[in-house]
């Protein structure tokens, strides 16, 4: 109800009494002055109540326009970031609509609005409103004013971003200086979350009973779920122990016998008859009485053990005669060095095609070796053909050689589950169990497996099924990692203090970092699957629905670029060059894009049918049709730059929360 003002009612009611005493006073008095007192006590009080009814019309359309003014006022801030010139004028704008002076021919009217640090718009109006009745007793006008304030109230919310974090973001908006520099879009990104975290606490009032959550899914080809893993929220036993890999194999099947040699027996030998001294010299040395070498090789072939004789001149002993004819006793020395042998295979050549690989080692998140080069002589002690983590695995043992090695890990990266071959998910084939963001795998085929671009190699375009080669060509190499940051759970957000970035948020804002190529729908599917009610992850996302019964969730979903798959992009797909898990053999790159695009939309489908609603942000890139549909009707936005992205994460703030008047 709007105020009288209590200054006027005084003197309308102070006047009166004056009057009314003079009369009572006034013995000379006759009927007639009394019934003149009587009319105009009754007219002053009838003209007092007509003005103050028209003073409340007044003051409460004043009041109303007031508060649309500064609603518009806080509405245009959540758009810009600011309250500027622009924004105020929107604000003049509603209040002049909305406040009628004709009806009471109310003049002076002023409206005054500014913004606050807090994210508040405070406002004042007033007016002057003549009298009509009461301008006989003296009171020409009433002076009416109004306050009024709109702020963000924020209820209890879980937000999950979705944030591109392919190799682009590492650019300037223009496309220029991509090295993610200070003025790059991966360094806007980061501001922008923690600006929209500044927007959201600002507008929690009850900071007590109001909970805000943020989770996280950074993308780029696949997701990363290794801090889920390494936390315990998502079980070792979700993925497989063994797994198909587009990888390399050696062919070790070209046997080799390695010989070691005993130590050499040495014994001696008399020649059988007597002979002259330079007979005997020749016998030392095997060339008498004929040529037989020496040392003589002997036994054999390998893997049979083989012997080496050598032989030297020991003595001789005169018997008879004399001179260069004389005769004597000749002896020599023998020593008999046996080498016995063991059969090894040498490297024949590398085999790449797709195989399948035992990954236990790698789903503790600990390390573990692979072999990344093999020399030409290189040997096992059996003959097969080997993966490089296997063939690691052996480094060290009795006949292994040759082998050059490096340590590997699994960082958390995920090669989706079974899927189907299909332009449409509309509705979602039950044989694709990757868009299945609920169930829990039971099977291989339901079970993720490991992104390991350790494991992973690339043989070329024009050799689909398999190539064979002696060495490593220019060609053929483990393929890229296109692993982004990890992602989070919806964790709490302190709002205590809205101007200071809480310390997890900050450390967790500068993890991201970009490189990666651009697959919208992995993303999609799993900010979908992280923040399911009825998932895998439903402990986190219904955390105390006691205290929390109401919670209002949203997906921030924010690219820089266009759905872009590449057939030979190592990705939650394995390579589709390969692989053909989503699109059939030979696809083309640009026919990819239609398959991937089909499966984004039904993940933001899926998103929206959990209760999310669901914004789409394209920075520095248009909106496509696919991202249009993917946002909550109306809730799709382009910011050209890094100050229009952290604007529009700031609207979307202002958004989330609710705008109220601040009483």
């Amino acid at each position: 109800m709007p105020r009288r003002s209590k200054a006027m009612e005084g003197g309308v009611h102070a006047s009166l009494r004056s009057l009314i005493g003079r009369l009572l006073r006034d013995t000379a008095g006759n009927t007639l002055g009394i019934a003149l007192a009587t009319i105009i006590l009754v007219v002053s009080l009838a003209g007092s109540g007509t003005d103050m009814a028209r003073a409340y019309m007044t003051k409460t359309s004043l009041q109303n326009a007031c508060d649309a003014g500064v609603l518009a006022g806080r509405k245009a801030m959540a758009t810009s970031g600011t309250y500027g010139t622009a924004e105020t004028a929107k604000a003049n704008k509603m209040f002049n609509f909305n406040f009628n002076p004709n009806a009471t021919n109310a003049n002076s009217i002023t409206f005054n609005t500014s913004g606050s640090t807090t994210g508040a718009v405070t406002g004042t109006a007033s007016t002057v409103m003549p009298t009509v009745v009461m301008g006989i007793f003296g009171f020409k006008t009433m002076n009416l004013t109004v306050a009024c304030s709109a702020e963000l109230q924020m209820a209890s919310a879980d937000v999950m971003f979705v944030l591109d974090t392919t190799g682009s973001m590492a650019c300037n908006p223009d496309g220029s200086n991509c090295n993610s520099s200070s003025t790059s879009k991966i360094m806007g990104l980061r501001d922008a979350i923690r600006n929209f975290y500044k927007t959201v606490a600002a507008a929690v009032v009850d900071k007590t009973n109001t909970r805000i959550r943020f989770g996280f899914v950074p993308y780029t080809a696949t997701v990363n779920v290794g801090g889920l893993v390494a936390a315990g929220q998502m079980p070792t036993s979700y993925f497989a122990d063994t797994q198909a890999f587009q990888t390399a194999l050696a062919n070790f099947n070209t046997p080799v016998y390695i010989g070691t040699a005993g130590s050499p027996v040495a014994t001696t030998e008399t020649y059988g008859s007597n002979i002259t001294q330079t007979q005997c010299n020749s016998y030392g040395t095997n060339s008498y009485p004929t040529s037989g070498g020496n040392p003589v090789s002997g036994g054999g072939p390998a893997p049979t053990a083989t012997t080496s004789t050598a032989y030297s001149y020991k003595s001789w002993t005169k018997v008879s005669g004399s001179g260069t004819s004389a005769l004597g006793t000749c002896v020599r020395n023998k020593s008999v060095t046996t080498t016995t042998y063991v059969t090894r295979y040498q490297f024949t050549n590398w085999i790449f095609q797709a195989a399948t690989v035992d990954v236990t080692a790698f789903k503790g998140l600990g390390n573990a070796s692979v072999v990344t080069n093999i020399a030409s002589n290189a040997t096992v002690p059996t003959a097969g053909t080997y993966d490089m983590p296997t063939l690691a695995s052996m480094v060290g043992t009795t006949g292994v050689t040759g082998l050059t090695t490096a340590t590997a890990n699994w960082d958390g990266c995920i090669e989706e589950r079974s899927t189907v071959r299909s332009l449409t998910m509309s509705p979602v084939p039950s044989g694709a169990t990757d868009l299945d963001i609920d169930s829990v795998p039971t099977s291989d085929a339901t079970r993720w497996k490991l992104n390991l671009n350790d494991v992973e190699w690339y043989r070329g375009s024009s050799n689909v099924t398999t190539r064979t080669e002696t060495s490593l060509q220019s060609d053929t190499y483990r393929v890229g990692s296109q692993c982004p940051p990890k992602a989070m759970l919806f964790t709490d957000v302190d709002t205590t203090a809205p101007t200071v970035v809480p310390t997890w948020l900050d450390t967790y804002v500068n993890t991201l970092v970009a490189a990666g190529s651009t697959y919208h729908d992995i993303g999609m599917i799993w900010g979908a699957r992280l923040g399911s009610p009825t998932g895998l992850f439903a402990t986190n996302v219904n955390a105390d629905t006691t205290k929390y019964p109401s919670v209002s969730r949203h997906i921030i979903f924010m690219t820089d670029g266009e759905m872009a798959p590449t057939t030979t992009a190592y990705s939650a797909y394995g390579q589709e060059l390969y692989d053909n898990r989503v699109a059939p053999s030979g696809t083309s790159s640009t026919t990819l894009i239609n398959y991937h695009n089909s499966r984004f939309l039904a993940a933001c489908t899926k998103a929206k049918n959990l209760g999310y609603t669901v914004w789409l942000i394209g920075f520095g890139t248009s909106l496509t049709t696919q991202m249009t549909s993917c946002a909550t009707a109306g809730r799709a936005y382009y910011a050209s730059d890094t100050t229009a992205l952290n604007n529009t994460f700031k609207f979307i703030a202002g958004q989330v929360a609710d705008l109220r008047i601040n009483k």
